[in-house]
């Protein structure tokens, strides 16, 4: 049945999503990805500076100035990292002359595709499957921002409750800077954190688009095998 068929797909494309947090947080990849532990912990160290601006304004200049740099140290040492437990998939599939936001994704679909190869597939499946997708997403329903009586009073809470804030002793001008700093540096962590979660929809356009890819990807003889250190997870098959 289909959406047996559809089920077994998600599964491996969940799998794959995984597949490089999996192998880079590991013992034997320590070694490899010094850089990452180590903004790890002046990150740790970062957070602590600033709780130490909330009790010496003087030093809550110095918090914000590094907040950047902090943002760029984190980025490109886990790209590092990425880039060097996985130095097969990155050439293989040119990741490195992808976009910055791009990177990753394509890094989990070179997984994708390892997984869906080892699993028998083929590229008249995918594309099968593929056109499939669109008839398991459930009709959109209209958002509620596009509800003027909703938008308007939603516009209005927030007017309010900013005056609210802004006129109580925490945003002051010595704790004002303390607070949105660690505003910037929790939305920062946050949107990492929501950047890895996909709602059904957007979960769905990117197993679309994994399939229309490998499609073209199984189509073409395969060159060269991957490491195993890299892939050996994926051998576990999710068929019954």
């Amino acid at each position: 049945m289909k959406l047996k068929e559809w089920a077994d797909l998600k599964a491996l494309y969940k799998l794959s999503r995984k597949q490089p947090n999996r192998i880079l947080f590991t013992w034997a990849n320590v070694r490899k990805t010094w850089s990452m532990w180590v903004a790890l912990l002046l990150t740790i160290l970062f957070l602590v500076f600033i709780f130490f601006g909330y009790k010496y304004p003087v030093l809550l200049p110095y918090a914000a100035g590094a907040l950047i740099p902090w943002v760029v140290m984190a980025y490109r040492t886990r790209l590092h990292a990425l880039r060097t437990v996985f130095p097969n998939e990155f050439a293989a599939h040119a990741i490195d002359r992808q976009s910055l936001r791009e990177k990753e994704n394509f890094l989990c679909y070179a997984f994708f595709l390892e997984i869906v190869r080892l699993e028998g597939y083929t590229a008249t499946k995918l594309r099968e499957l593929s056109a499939y997708v669109d008839l398991t997403a459930r009709p959109q329903r209209p958002a509620l921002s596009q509800n003027l009586g909703f938008a308007s009073l939603i516009g209005f809470m927030v007017a309010l409750s900013t005056e609210v804030i802004k006129s109580t002793s925490l945003f002051k001008w010595e704790k004002g800077l303390f607070v949105l700093a660690m505003g910037f540096a929790v939305l920062f962590i946050y949107w990492l954190f929501l950047d890895g979660i996909h709602n059904l929809v957007y979960e769905k356009g990117w197993i679309k688009r994994y399939l229309d890819l490998a499609a073209y990807d199984l189509q073409e003889p395969v060159t060269t095998a991957p490491e195993a250190g890299s892939t050996q997870p994926c051998q576990a098959r999710v068929h019954s």
